[in-house]
Parts: C-alpha cells; sequence; structure tokens
C-alpha cells in the first residue's frame, strides 16, 4: 500500500494518507482534498521530465510557510521558497540520495528525469464534473482534456496504444478496443441500467428501449458514464504496462444513493488505486464500513490542515448536524 504524506502543501499542514483500493477523502471546501490530487500531478510531472509552471510549484506551498513537502513511497519532493520568497528551489530525494535540485521563479521548470515509473505511479486520470484531465498517459496539449463524447471513441485506444506500444496491428486495436467498450457497458448497466453505443461516430446512450443524444440524457447518468468510462480507460493503460491512479473530483453531483453506492462498488474492481473527493455522508459512512471489513478501503477527514481517520474526532459533523436538526 502506498503512503503519500504531505507538509505545508496547499492548506494541508502535515498529512498521512494511505491509498488504498479505494480511498475517500471528505472535508470542508477549501480544506486540502484537491491538493491532494495536485501534488501527485506535479510529483508526475517532475518525475518525468514534465514541465510545471514555477509560479504553480510556488503556489503549491502552504501560505507563510518557507518550504513544503511531498512524500511518496521512496521519493520526495521537497519546495522551498527562497530569495525573498520570489523563487522556488525544487529538489528530488530517493531516500538520502539527491536525484535533482534546481530553482525557478519565471516560465517552466524541469527536471530531466525519467523516474515515474519507479513512484509506482506514473500517470493520473483525473475526473472534473465535465470532463477528465489525463496526465502523462501519452497524450499530448491539449488531446489530454477529454469529455464523455471523445472517451469511448476507438481512435483514442488507437492513439494509445500506437504512443505506449509503440506500433499496433489492427487485431490488437480491435481487441483492446472492444474490452475497453465492455468493460465500460457492463460496468454502466450494473449502475444505471443503460449502455453507451457509437453510431456515425456519435457517441449515443441506450436504455434497452430508446437512443438517446448525451445532451437529452440525465445529469446523473452522464455523470456516472464519465467515471466509468475513465476507470475503464485507466485499466485499459495498465494493461499496456502503465501505472496510472485515479481521482475524482467533487464525486457526487447528480448522484442519487443508489448511484453512489454502486459506482464505490464498480470503482473497487480491478487493479487500479482510486481516491474520491466527496462531501457525501453515506460515500463516507459506506466506506468506512468497507474499511472495517478488510476491504482494503481507506477513509480520510481533511480538515484542519490535518488528515485523519478518526470520524468521531471531526467538528464538521457536529457543526452538519446542527444544520439538520
Amino acid at each position: 500500500m502506498m503512503k503519500l504524506i504531505l507538509e505545508n502543501i496547499g492548506p494541508i499542514k502535515s498529512a498521512e494518507i494511505e491509498l488504498g483500493r479505494v480511498t475517500i477523502l471528505y472535508g470542508p471546501n477549501a480544506a486540502g482534498k484537491t491538493t491532494v490530487a495536485r501534488s501527485i500531478e506535479y510529483l508526475i510531472k517532475l518525475m518525468n521530465n514534465i514541465g510545471v509552471e514555477c509560479s504553480e510549484l510556488m503556489e503549491l506551498i502552504n501560505y507563510g510557510a518557507k518550504a513544503g513537502r511531498i512524500v511518496l513511497n521512496d521519493y520526495e519532493v521537497s519546495l522551498e521558497r527562497t530569495e525573498g520568497f520570489e523563487k522556488v528551489n525544487v529538489t528530488i530525494k530517493r531516500g538520502a540520495e539527491t536525484l535533482h535540485s534546481g530553482g525557478c521563479g519565471a516560465g517552466v521548470h524541469s527536471t530531466g528525469l525519467h523516474i515515474a515509473s519507479d513512484l509506482g505511479v506514473d500517470s493520473l486520470a483525473w475526473v472534473r464534473y465535465i470532463d477528465a484531465k489525463l496526465i502523462n498517459i501519452g497524450l499530448p496539449e491539449p488531446e489530454n482534456t477529454l469529455t464523455l463524447t471523445d472517451l469511448p471513441k476507438p481512435s483514442l485506444i488507437k492513439t494509445l496504444i500506437k504512443r505506449l506500444s509503440g506500433s499496433a496491428s489492427y487485431t490488437k486495436i480491435a481487441s483492446d478496443y472492444s474490452r475497453y467498450l465492455m468493460d465500460v457497458n457492463d460496468a454502466l448497466e450494473l449502475v444505471v441500467n443503460g449502455r453507451l453505443e457509437l453510431q456515425e461516430n456519435e457517441v449515443l446512450f441506450y436504455d434497452g428501449d430508446y437512443y438517446y443524444e448525451l445532451d437529452h440524457v440525465a445529469e446523473g447518468i452522464k455523470r456516472a458514464a464519465l467515471i466509468i468510462t475513465v476507470k475503464a480507460l485507466a485499466e485499459r493503460l495498465r494493461g499496456l504496462g502503465r501505472s496510472p491512479i485515479m481521482f475524482i473530483e467533487n464525486f457526487e453531483p447528480a448522484l442519487h444513493v443508489d448511484y453512489v453506492k454502486s459506482l464505490l462498488d464498480e470503482l473497487s474492481k480491478g487493479n487500479v488505486l482510486v481516491i474520491v473527493e466527496t462531501h457525501s455522508g453515506f460515500a463516507i459512512k459506506y466506506g468506512a464500513r468497507k474499511m472495517e471489513e478488510g476491504e482494503g478501503w481507506r477513509v480520510y477527514i481533511i480538515e484542519d490542515g490535518n488528515a485523519f481517520t478518526d470520524l468521531t474526532k471531526s467538528e464538521l459533523f457536529k457543526r452538519e448536524r446542527e444544520l439538520i436538526v
């Protein structure tokens, strides 16, 4: 199990987060839940020589702090403000060995390293509200931001296979795409009793009786379809030799509690670690039950700059009960 440590990163002062099969992050707005995804994104980019804006690295350091630290497994990225807080020095270590050290104040910072695979995580599938941001999966900008109308198309699988494998036969592409779409629709039928189909390169939703254009499909169904499709894509990336992690931002908008439960169950299947950012009390209660049952789940409250698993410690629940009552 991977352990992510954040110190003075964004709003987080100090947090140790064990990444389980499904890791649920719960907390108030601006507490630092999305900061977890940003930290993983920058970690992957810095480890794989993908440029990061110096200003973004500077902003990642906790306001008022001089330095911040991100640790995943044996690798550590330290960010330190220098020269009157106008520049940031980036140091990357593996244990006691320094792999990179350099400063930047403007422009883009690159490390020259190509060791993201050594982390155990080399790519990120970040589900936002209406699209997915895909980090280091083999797609160049701006192709790495995809919507539900892009994700089910065979051209995506074809591009990924060619970029990640170097070459691809028609049989390989057809086989991988068929498996990909089958995985998407098997999960969709369990969650929303429908499936995605392509007709003349247009993505349609089929409920067993009628076909619908996506603009005419309920928001909850589209949200579930986006999450499920990105999960299936991440699993395909595993099959192509990558080690992706999935982050779902603001998990539950438009989702009924039945969809929340079914989606969480689907996300726990397969070989891709999933982090869920949520404001749903049901999601954390369900995750806590799975954690107690030894299912490999983790639930964290992100609050007041820290992360903890004891659900009885949070003042947040007291405030929520007061509002409800």
